[in-house]
Order: C-alpha cells, then structure tokens, then sequence
C-alpha cells in the first residue's frame, strides 16, 4: 500500500497565472537529500530495467540527465510524455537523456510485464527502472508522479518539477546545458504547449473538480456509497436504492466484489448490461483505470446522464456500436479515456460491464480548458 502523501500530481496552470500551485510535503528533507552539490542519488534498488542493462550514477557522468518518477495508470504522467520524447529526440544525440524511474501505485502495475507492455505501448525508448519495491522512491524523498529532476553534466541538479506544466520552461533549461557541453550548436525552436494542454496558458478557465476516487477500500477511506458497503471476497448483489448520489462516491447495481484496490464485476455475461458503476462528478474530463481481472477483454457500456456519450465529448477509448451505443473494451490494466467534455459541468456517468470481470480502481478528474466562459 502507497503512503496517503502520495499522488498524481497536476500542475494545471503556471503560479503566475492564476495562483495555483502543486502542494507537496517533504520539501526540504527532499532538498536536503537532492542537495545541489551532492550529485545524483543512487538508482540502485530496482527489481530490474526495461531499454538498458542496469545503470548506476557513474555511467551518466558527463550526460544531461533528466530523472522522472512516473506510472503507467497515471494520467498527468501519460501527459508529460509527449513532451519528454520530443526532447529525447532533439537532445539524446547531445549527450541529454531521460531515466525513467517506474514506482507503481497499484499490485498490478508493478509487475514487470505489465509495465514492459505499456512501455512499448508508448513508445518509451530511454532507460526505465523497476521501481517496485519503492527503494529509489524513498531514496529520493519523492512523493508525487510525474516528477522531474534535471541535473547537469557535473551531477548538479539545476531544476525539479512535480506535476503537469511548465514543458517550456523545462526544454529551455535542457537546451542550455545542451549548449554549454556543445558551444555554436543549433537547437530547434523551443517545443510549445500542445492543443491538449491549453489550460496551461494565460487566459484558461479552471474550475473546481471532484477529487481522485479510489473505488476499493485499499486506503481506509473507500467511496462506496452502497448501504451493504465494501465485504471484501465475497460477491454481494448490490441494490442500488440510493435516493440522491453524492458527488465524488461510487453506487453499484448487481453482483460485484472487492478486493481491497478495486470493484469487480461478478454478474453474468449479457448483452443488456442492466447492471452498472455509477458516479456523479463536476468537471471536464474523465479518466478511469480500469483491468480486465479474469485476462480476457471485458466490453463495459459508458453512459452519461442516463444516454450515450456524445460523439463530441467520448474520451479517446470510447468506440460506438451499430445501435450508436457508447462502450469501452478494457483489454489490458491501464487508464482509460472515458469523458472530454466540451464544458464543466455535474454529470451521472455510468459504466455497464457486458462482460464478468471488469476490475475498477480509480477515476480522474481534469477541470480546465481555454476560453471555458466563452
């Protein structure tokens, strides 16, 4: 089980811009550990490597290193991705690379195979090391995914950033120590903001949104909203009679069972999918992780406010039958992109498994866009 200070980091908009800014404890035993004088801490302590034979701090000196604490289920940490590959791209030939330092949050993604698949998926191609007993985690005083280290050919560390944001800001410290190590070079244009991270510019509207919810108990704190409430192994038919759901807590109907981190499904296969998930949340964006649990895919009908998603607000996992119904194949443990909404907003959204077997552990939350109160 993770430590409660541990999270999914989100920087959503620059300090400057709105105020904001990512909360994190431990900053200054951190500081003391990551002095800037005292190198690179040691990576050793992985149960294995994935892209690279086994690295120590001796074999990155004289390189650009960029240190990253990222998971694989982590939303904020899928979305740093396309920004660390094209700097890896630009800057791997000038001696910069990336060391991708893998500490799961969940039983599942700590397995190996798990994570070797997601890397490959996602097109990872630096070193990542398997984190999966949290030794270099701890090492390092870390608490949050992603979080970014950054340190010089001389093992200093010159910047550390912990959440989404600041991408340009992070090139331009890369591309100056890519300069200083190779005088006259020509660089490209330093990387803008993706259309997909617009809310990290001036002028974007964020609003609140409902907090990560944690389906199983695992925690101590489980959101299930269910009167018979979580009985751990064994498969209950929930009813679900509630009159009004709260925001933020999960409402089953039909057989399901936990097993501490999830919700599984247990009911029989069939095409209605009259059983369900409910959540009721307010915010942009949703995002669920989710796993097959019995390693066959399991097709889950997705529903918001009692009706197939629209087209124009379906997350990138969503696909449409014949009928025009909205559904997900969960055919491997990860995230999932469920909701993008076009506006904020309180809705109902519904998961209605046609398959035994669907494992649910988290749902994600996003609230910001560009230009929301036009």
């Amino acid at each position: 089980m993770k430590t409660s200070s541990r999270a999914c980091a989100i920087l959503l908009l620059a300090a400057a811009t709105l105020g904001l800014a990512v909360g994190h404890s431990g900053s200054a035993s951190r500081a003391a550990a990551l002095g800037q004088d005292q190198g690179i801490p040691s990576l050793d302590g992985s149960i294995g490597w994935l892209n690279s034979r086994p690295l120590s701090v001796a074999d990155l000196k004289g390189k650009v290193v960029l240190v990253d604490f990222w998971e694989y289920t982590c939303v904020n940490c899928l979305k740093t991705l396309p920004y660390e590959k094209a700097w890896y791209d630009r800057y791997a030939r000038y001696g910069f690379t990336i060391v991708g330092v893998h500490t799961p949050e969940f039983k599942f993604s700590g397995e190996p195979r798990n994570v070797a698949a997601a890397v490959e998926r996602l097109g990872i191609r630096w070193p990542v090391a398997l984190d999966s007993n949290d030794i270099i985690w701890q090492r390092w005083n870390n608490d949050s995914w992603p979080h970014e280290f950054l340190f010089d050919e001389s093992g200093r560390r010159v910047a550390d950033h912990s959440g989404e944001g600041d991408y340009p800001e992070m090139e331009m410290r890369i591309a100056a120590l890519v300069r200083k190590n190779h005088p006259g070079v020509k660089l490209p244009k330093l990387m803008g903001y993706l259309p997909a991270d617009n809310y990290s510019k001036p002028g974007a509207v964020c609003y609140p949104r409902t907090p990560e919810v944690y389906a199983g108990n695992w925690r101590g704190d489980g959101a299930l909203g269910n009167a018979q409430g979580y009985q751990p192994e064994v498969t209950v038919q929930y009813d679900d009679s509630t009159q009004r759901h709260q925001d933020g807590r999960v409402y089953l109907q039909g057989s399901w069972h936990s097993i501490n981190q999830a919700l599984v499904y247990d009911g029989a296969s069939t095409a209605t999918a009259k059983d369900y998930i409910d959540l009721r949340y307010h915010a942009i964006e949703v995002v669920s992780v989710l796993k097959p649990e019995d390693g066959k895919p399991v097709l889950a009908y997705v529903e918001q406010d009692g009706k197939p998603l629209p087209k124009e607000e379906a997350g990138g996992d969503v696909r449409y039958d014949s009928a025009g119904r909205s559904y997900i194949v969960v055919n491997a443990a990860r995230e999932y992109g469920l909701v993008t909404n076009r506006h904020f907003g309180h809705h109902d959204l519904q998961l209605r498994p046609a398959d035994q077997g669907l494992g649910v552990y988290t749902f994600a939350f996003e609230s910001c866009q560009l230009g929301a109160d036009r």
